[in-house]
């Protein structure tokens, strides 16, 4: 069955094959054909991401930029721009105008990750739906049954409340995340570890329970979990009656939805230009 990543897309007798990247708060995502990668905004990154689409990809590619952080978003561009055969596209351009795929109804200012999850989410879940994308931030998102985005909920993700008690306490260490084994710590790093992930699992199903009663008269609608820290709430959402599935790419699937489903005149219009 063809999918998404078995699309080309021809451009002025060029044949491309499409991308997504997701320029995030602390990592750039890589999606396309069978390959994911991640790569933490280190001094490396940059050329991790050149490598990658320099040396160990055999086609061109048509790039589809989802981006909350505008500085790396210009660093990306320049990287990407080096490497003869690829062109970047503003996938945010491609969005504006595919309502049909997504409506914006009167929601204002919402991330450009938040709408092409939703994009992600739907190209396999029939709406209504609630996408939980877990990263830096998590972000619980409502889409009704005629694909219109009602808006959501933000706070902060596993990561970012440790950093909070590491930089905020006198008595907690700065530590890497690991799922707790236990509701109780008789330590500190088992009891931090307990709560970050309570108050995630928490958050997130209030959430969720709060949108099904004021926006889907309490009906059950898919739940897709994503993100690199979404794997971590599964156990407790199910604990917590929610059933839910995990797709750790929707926001790069997303991207690469709008460009397969866009015509080569959006496109051609979406490249971004050459930046100096």
């Amino acid at each position: 069955m063809a999918t998404v990543y078995d699309t080309s897309i021809e451009l002025n007798n060029v044949e491309y094959a499409i991308s997504g990247i997701d320029v995030g708060n602390s990592r750039v995502k890589i999606h396309h054909d069978g390959v994911s990668l991640s790569f933490p905004y280190d001094k490396e990154w940059k050329k991790n991401v050149q490598h990658h689409f320099r040396d160990h990809v055999d086609k061109r590619y048509l790039i589809g930029m989802s981006s909350v952080n505008p500085k790396q978003s210009t660093a990306i561009v320049k990287v990407l721009q080096r490497i003869p055969g690829h062109l970047v596209v503003n996938i945010h351009k491609l969005l504006m105008g595919r309502q049909d795929l997504l409506k914006l109804g009167d929601v204002e200012n919402a991330g450009l990750d938040r709408l092409l999850g939703a994009i992600g989410a739907l190209s396999s879940a029939t709406p209504p739906l609630i996408t939980v994308d877990c990263g830096t931030a998590i972000t619980v998102n409502a889409i009704s049954a005629d694909r219109t985005f009602l808006g959501g909920v933000i706070f902060a993700g596993l990561s970012t409340q440790l950093f909070g008690l590491f930089k905020q306490t006198s008595g907690v260490p700065e530590y890497q995340y690991q799922e707790p084994t236990t509701v109780l710590g008789s330590g500190t790093r088992e009891a931090v570890m307990a709560g970050v992930t309570a108050s995630a699992v928490g958050g997130v199903s209030q959430a969720i329970a709060a949108i099904r009663r004021q926006y889907f008269a309490d009906a059950v609608p898919h739940v897709v979990v994503s993100g690199g820290e979404g794997s971590h709430l599964m156990k407790g959402l199910e604990a917590n009656g929610i059933a839910a599935t995990y797709n750790p790419h929707i926001v790069t699937h997303g991207a690469m939805q709008l460009l397969a489903e866009a015509d080569t005149i959006a496109i051609n219009d979406a490249i971004i230009e050459k930046i100096r």
